[in-house]
């Protein structure tokens, strides 16, 4: 997640894995305005109060758009890299009132790991094929490389205007997509559906933590048969949803596994009329 070289991302990737610090997301200044607006965008890595700003360069952007409900918009134009003195940001144009969805998709990076800092590492992400893989082939004492990348959506809402584009798939190999609206909700748990190259994806293990109270309970959940898993918020204000999944790479001399890093953000709000 945190990237200048591939050497320097394999390295700090390896170091950063008792912090979990593989964690990456969208940060928008803010995920609600009232007024149609600009809105910057941070980006970030970690996990809860040990976060730091990810090392944006434009060669490692496939892509960065908002999809609103009236079409999408390529935001690279906006992209600040960041340097010693700026922490690295985009901003959307100006946004109208309706619900907005801005996706994030980074270049491959590489990570070799040693046996043991792998299989933990493949475990506590619940990266099922992988460790299948290894086990078939009694790799398991051997070190694990693996080609990553990272995909992140951020949900926002202007004006009074909700709108149902936030429930369809942008189309990232490894997407959440919410099958509720997060900002009408009726109560306070959320159902979503991760999808792999298009596919519902089971067996996949979803953490969710608040993004403001790092003493709230983090919630783990692994998808059922259709891809689905229900979250429920106790806290307001702006959580993450993050999910991993990997598979065997074959005839590739560059990874043994290719991994794929998927977050969501959104705030989370009690419904005044509850």
């Amino acid at each position: 997640m945190k990237l200048i070289s591939l050497t320097a991302a394999g390295i700090l990737f390896a170091l950063s894995l008792s912090a979990q610090a593989h964690d990456f997301w969208l940060e928008p200044t803010a995920y609600r305005s009232q007024e149609p607006n600009s809105l910057a965008l941070q980006f970030k890595v970690g996990h809860k109060e040990d976060t730091s700003h990810w090392n944006l360069a434009w060669d490692r952007i496939v892509a960065l758009r908002t999809y609103s409900f009236d079409g999408v918009a390529d935001m690279a134009a906006s992209v600040v890299p960041k340097t010693s003195m700026l922490p690295g940001m985009a901003k959307t144009t100006k946004l109208p009132s309706g619900t907005h969805v801005i996706g994030f998709e980074s270049y491959h990076a590489t990570s070799t790991l040693k046996a043991k800092k792998f299989n933990q590492y493949a475990k506590e992400e619940g990266l099922t094929e992988v460790l299948a893989h290894r086990e078939a082939r009694g790799q398991n004492d051997i070190a694990g490389k693996e080609l990553y990348s990272r995909k992140a959506k951020t949900i926002v809402q202007v004006g009074d205007a909700v709108t149902n584009n936030v429930l369809k798939p942008i189309g990232h190999t490894l997407e959440i997509v919410p099958l509720e609206h997060p900002y009408k909700l009726a109560g306070n748990t959320l159902s979503v559906q991760v999808l792999f190259k298009g596919k519902p994806l089971s067996n996949a293990l979803i953490d969710a933590y608040s993004l403001v109270d790092h003493s709230a309970k983090e919630q783990a959940v692994k998808t059922d048969s259709e891809g689905k898993a229900t979250f429920k918020f106790d806290v307001e204000g702006p959580v993450i949803l993050n999910t991993v999944w990997g598979v065997p790479l074959t005839n590739s001399s560059a990874a043994d596994f290719e991994t794929y890093f998927s977050s969501l953000t959104f705030e989370y709000f009690q419904s005044p009329t509850k």
